[in-house]
């Protein structure tokens, strides 16, 4: 029941607007409940006789003015509340999306991305509900329920009230009985929704290997399990609901059965009069709706709590990475980046990644990382950008810890190209200055130039304003990963951390961005970008690294070689094999008994180097 304390600070904020709504609606029903009490009055004047023309026209304006002025209060008050319940729809999803922006890469690895749309649609919808529809429904139909009972008791007889409404005890025992019942039955039907849409997501997503392999079938035969398994949990929430929904009615009934006995008998015995008695079975025909209204309260009620107990679930996950106390604030983070004797694993594991890390990279210079696939360098990366906290004292800016910057300024001061060159379904402007939120177009475009793929874009249809969609589904490999890095080179941060992302970038092409980021101030005279940046380059292809100020070699989450090209080369260990291969050289001595190293290096991925089989090869 925790989650409903969610719905109880929203009300509680916004008490008078509830408290108005709640009145206009409750003042509507109360209204109608006066009705059967005045045609019963209407009823015995007829009998008796009594009942002149302008009375009866009295009695008609009054039932007219009754009419309009509860269509007036109920129809306000329903807009009140129902706004009121919009707005709370507005703030969980924006809730939800500020949390996923908190949370560690940790939770995205234990929780599916379909799991988590369900709670941004399919449960922040059901909580509306509750808070719209089921507040209007439940005090409009307690309103009408309470209203009619007292009318009945008091001016009617009381006996007969009760043996109308003796019945409609028995509906606490239902929702005693059928309530669980049904808030599990809707728990796993927003599971089972969230299943579909990780379903759905993922197919999309690979919507270009899924025709590749021809498996069309496969993944169709796939989503119909998926969506069997929602008809299946549906169904089963549908028959609870419906059972709850028929058996109230039928308590009606059983009230409505006893009137007609009871109220015949006092109505023979002139207890009661005829009025009396017509007035008695309009009370518990009008008490129908106000029933049915509750019953379906009582459904929305159950579906809410299941729904808001998975949203308050998420709200109150602690993220593994926060601020620490006293950042430092005001310090600038632009200078010497240092990392010493980093040791890392992952939470629960029980295998160090990375193992005694060590290196300093400065403004200008540039640092190259190679190592096989698991080698720990993209774990690196993200322990550089705090996605996981590295061990305090271990990576360092300006001699000061970076677990003592505050998130939002460390981020703000690394430029980084993840290994897939991620980029958003929006434009290609859009994407190249995500940084900005209204990105310059002229500083986009020589970003663009720099990379050499701004002749790709005016090839475009609309050129910078062309959508490239999901994941830049409309884009080559190498255009995707070329405007990942005039993403980079536009946010113009001191530090740049690109994780293996010329991989699908010919080798000339290559050359050409590398040569052109080693140049940025003149590139861009004048401008900010005339500070020197500190880069780090992580890549299998050497070619991407060969030029840096000093190359690191990883090999199980170890440094095991470092130093410049040319020193690597001639130390002739695990880099030399490689660059060898690379450069597709076998490695042999010339005439004149020394290597040749004078051959352009090409785009080789190896295998041998995966493998971390390069003692092999040597």
């Amino acid at each position: 029941m925790r989650g409903l304390r969610i719905v109880g600070l929203h009300v509680k904020k916004h008490w008078f607007v509830y408290f108005s709504g709640i009145s206009m609606v409750a003042t509507a029903s109360l209204l109608a409940a006066q009705i059967p009490r005045l045609l019963g009055i209407v009823t015995d004047g007829l009998r008796d006789g009594t009942l002149d023309s302008a009375k009866m026209i009295e009695y008609v304006g009054l039932i007219i003015l009754i009419g309009i002025v509860r269509v007036a209060t109920g129809w306000g008050g329903r807009i009140l509340v129902h706004h009121k319940g919009r707005e709370l729809t507005y703030n969980l999803r924006k809730q939800l999306f500020e949390k996923w922006g908190t949370l560690s890469p940790s939770y995205y690895h234990r929780h599916s991305v379909g799991d988590m749309i369900s709670h941004a649609l399919s449960d922040v919808e059901v909580v509306r509900e509750l808070v719209s529809q089921g507040i209007n429904q439940a005090v409009s139909g307690l309103a009408m329920l309470l209203g009619a009972a007292w009318l009945m008791a008091v001016h009617v007889d009381w006996r007969l009230t009760l043996a109308g409404l003796g019945p409609l005890l028995l509906i606490p025992l239902l929702v005693k009985w059928l309530g669980p019942q049904i808030r599990l039955q809707s728990q796993r039907s927003q599971e089972a929704l969230g299943a579909m849409a990780q379903t759905t997501e993922e197919v999309i997503g690979g919507i270009r290997a899924v025709k590749a392999f021809g498996t069309e079938h496969i993944v169709i035969s796939r989503f119909e399990n998926r969506v069997d398994n929602i008809v299946e949990e549906k169904m089963r929430f549908v028959r609870l609901s419906s059972l709850f929904g028929a058996l109230v009615p039928l308590m009606v009934n059983l009230g409505f059965i006893f009137v007609l006995g009871y109220g015949g008998f006092l109505l023979t015995a002139k207890v009661i009069s005829l009025g009396d008695f017509v007035a008695f079975t309009l009370y518990v025909a009008l008490l129908r709706q106000p029933l049915e209204q509750l019953g379906n309260v009582l459904n929305i009620v159950q579906r809410s709590i299941a729904s808001l107990n998975r949203i308050d679930e998420l709200l109150r996950v602690v993220p593994e990475v926060l601020d620490r106390t006293a950042p430092l604030v005001d310090r600038p983070l632009q200078g010497v980046l240092e990392v010493k004797g980093l040791t890392f694993r992952y939470p629960g594991s029980e295998r160090d990644v990375l193992h005694r890390i060590s290196f300093t990279v400065g403004p200008g210079q540039t640092l190259g990382i190679i190592g096989a696939m698991g080698s720990g360098k993209s774990t690196l990366a993200d322990l550089l950008l705090r996605l996981y906290d590295p061990p305090d004292g271990t990576v360092l800016i300006d001699g000061e810890d970076i677990l003592r910057y505050p998130l939002a300024r460390l981020r703000d001061a690394i430029a980084y190209v993840p290994q897939d060159g991620f980029l958003f379904s929006t434009t290609v402007l859009e994407n190249i200055g995500f940084s900005d939120e209204y990105p310059d177009r002229k500083r986009a475009e020589r970003c663009a130039e720099i990379t050499a793929v701004h002749q790709n874009i005016i090839s475009f249809p609309e050129k910078y304003d062309t959508e490239i969609g999901e994941r830049g589904v409309r884009l080559s490999g190498g255009q995707k990963q070329r405007i990942a890095i005039a993403r980079m080179i536009y946010k113009d941060a001191p530090f740049q951390i690109m994780d293996d992302s010329l991989s699908a970038v010919d080798t000339s092409t290559e050359r050409r961005i590398l040569r052109n980021l080693l140049d940025l101030a003149r590139l861009f005279p004048g401008s900010a970008e005339r500070a020197l940046k500190a880069t780090i380059i992580i890549s299998h292809r050497l070619s991407a690294v060969q030029h840096a100020d000093e190359i690191v070699v990883f090999d199980d989450g170890r440094i095991v070689e470092r130093g410049s090209h040319t020193e690597l080369l001639a130390i002739g260990g695990h880099y030399a094999g490689l660059w060898y291969m690379q450069a597709g050289i076998a490695e042999e001595n010339d005439s004149d008994g020394q290597r040749d190293v004078s051959q352009p290096d090409l785009d080789v991925e190896m295998d041998v180097l995966e493998a971390g089989r390069l003692e092999e090869v040597l």
